[in-house]
């Protein structure tokens, strides 16, 4: 009887074990997916917010510049020599200030200002000693402008030109370049022409070193998580003001820096870009691991940067209109950096129409691995574990007949600096991730397939105890009128002789 209730207390145990495998089995994954989701949508509350206020990979941005080596070549009409001089590396901070939940419409608005620190172990010199040759931007830009002037005015560019020792091509350092400095054409230009003159301080990254680009008011994912961080508005609008369509100047995607959870990698994503003052695709590419987390790439797809005759979706970029559309690869952002003529590309001109390649003698070898734009991002979180953001700043150079040092000059689109603007999850935050996005996944499975596995083994070897001792039982037990060569029957004489 004991023996009984002991197999049959443990038959239900192994049965029970089974089951609750199996619940966990199915509970689990969107048990875990609920978690992930309501750590990854914005709520000062949620594990995620600490993460996108203030990112916490290191960011650097990586500079290179090119410098020109046959300026009294080109102004004669030749193609342009070039090599590039970097990295000079920068840390970037950029954290999110000025946050304002709206409850109501499930928004979220901030500024992220960027202070940009100088890495001296991570750069090939001293920006600030360091000296390149390039095309006089300041210049350049009024010459561009002066078309539209009355002849005066273009005379008095000329003299001011003069007066100030400006040339087509003229010596920068590296740290002027980027950072900025006050330009005597400009300060001069501004006292005849003041509406051309929106500031006499002139650098790639004027003003950016502790400022920022903008309000941003974004989805807090509260209502649909696949919209976390997406971008309402910038600076108080939906569409931008730069491009000659509405699709062309809507804002799509993210920021780039946080993503909405368990991103469907079939589906293209969009990343806006305040430097080049678009929205680029993003399209899955392959998977990569790091840290032992394993992560989907994305990268911005050729035919984003194609022409308009290849990708009729391109032609809203053509300023100011399409009868102004450049070779493929290449962005005229003039409209959106105080009309200068600032064209933009990937560095080396990667993916570019190779007649804009054939335009420089030497210097340029594009390289996918090298050049191209790609983020890493973590499937269930969206979390980008890394980003190589990589840019070209050029500048359209060509002939302007009504000045003379400008008139003999080729067309060309001429390279002046790239940057790769970087961040990579490390050991610290590695382990992390993996505790957030690997293990509760493993473990669950363990726990689950350990208790089926057990379950499963106890009911087997009960079975096969229960059969073998029922076949012994069996076995021991004898009828009561067998009879064997020595036992007695009733026919046996009582008395042998």
């Amino acid at each position: 009887m004991v023996n009984s209730a002991c197999a049959v207390v443990g038959l239900v145990i192994s049965i029970l074990s089974v089951v609750i495998g199996i619940v966990i089995l199915v509970v689990a994954p969107p048990l875990i997916h609920d978690i992930t989701e309501s750590s990854i949508i914005l709520s000062n509350r949620g594990i995620g917010y600490g993460f996108w206020k203030d990112p916490p990979f290191p960011i650097y941005m990586q500079i290179w510049v090119w410098n020109l080596t046959n300026p009294d070549e080109v102004m004669k009409g030749s193609k342009p020599k070039i090599f590039q001089i970097g990295p000079y590396t920068y840390r970037e901070y950029r954290p999110k200030t000025n946050i304002t939940f709206d409850s109501e419409n499930n928004t979220v608005s901030y500024i992220s200002p960027q202070t940009y620190i100088f890495q001296p172990d991570m750069s090939v010199g001293d920006p600030e000693l360091d000296n390149f040759t390039s095309i006089n931007v300041p210049y350049i830009t009024a010459v561009n402008q002066a078309n539209f002037w009355g002849f005066f005015d273009r005379v008095g560019l000329q003299v001011i030109a003069k007066m100030t020792d400006s040339t087509v091509f003229k010596s920068y350092s590296v740290h002027d370049f980027i950072w900025g400095y006050t330009d005597p054409l400009l300060v001069e230009l501004l006292k005849i022409k003041p509406k051309a003159v929106p500031t006499t301080f002139f650098g790639i990254f004027a003003d950016r070193n502790g400022s920022h680009d903008g309000v941003y008011v974004v989805d807090t994912g509260k209502r649909n998580s696949s919209f976390t961080n997406i971008i309402q508005t910038f600076r108080g609008v939906r569409l931008l003001p730069y491009w000659s369509t509405d699709e062309c100047n809507m804002i799509n995607g993210t920021d780039g820096t946080y993503n909405p959870p368990f991103l469907d990698k079939n589906l293209p994503g969009y990343v806006f870009s305040s430097d080049i003052c678009r929205s680029i695709k993003s399209e899955f590419e392959k998977e990569s691991e790091l840290q032992g987390i394993t992560a989907n790439r994305f990268v911005g797809p050729p035919s984003d940067f194609e022409s308009p005759e290849v990708n009729p979706d391109n032609e809203g970029f053509c300023t100011p209109d399409n009868n102004h559309c450049l070779y493929g690869g290449l962005l005229n952002v003039s409209n959106c950096q105080k009309n200068a003529p600032v064209v933009m590309s990937l560095p080396h001109f990667l993916y570019t129409d190779p007649k804009v390649l054939d335009m420089i003698a030497e210097g340029l070898s594009p390289d996918k691995e090298e050049h191209e734009t790609f983020f890493d991002i973590e499937p269930q979180t969206g979390a980008p574990l890394r980003i190589n953001k990589r840019l070209q700043i050029n500048v359209h150079v060509k002939p302007y007949g009504t000045f003379l040092d400008w008139k003999k000059l080729p067309e060309i689109f001429l390279p002046t600096m790239w940057l790769n603007e970087s961040s990579c999850i490390g050991d610290e935050h590695g382990s992390e991730f993996r505790w957030l996005t690997k293990y509760p996944r493993l473990i669950s499975n363990i726990v689950a397939w350990g208790l089926i596995a057990i379950g499963l083994l106890a009911i087997v070897i009960g079975f096969v105890v229960y059969f073998v001792r029922v076949k012994k039982e069996s076995g021991s037990q004898r009828p009561i009128n067998d009879e064997t060569e020595d036992s007695p029957s009733e026919r046996t004489p009582l008395l042998n002789d």
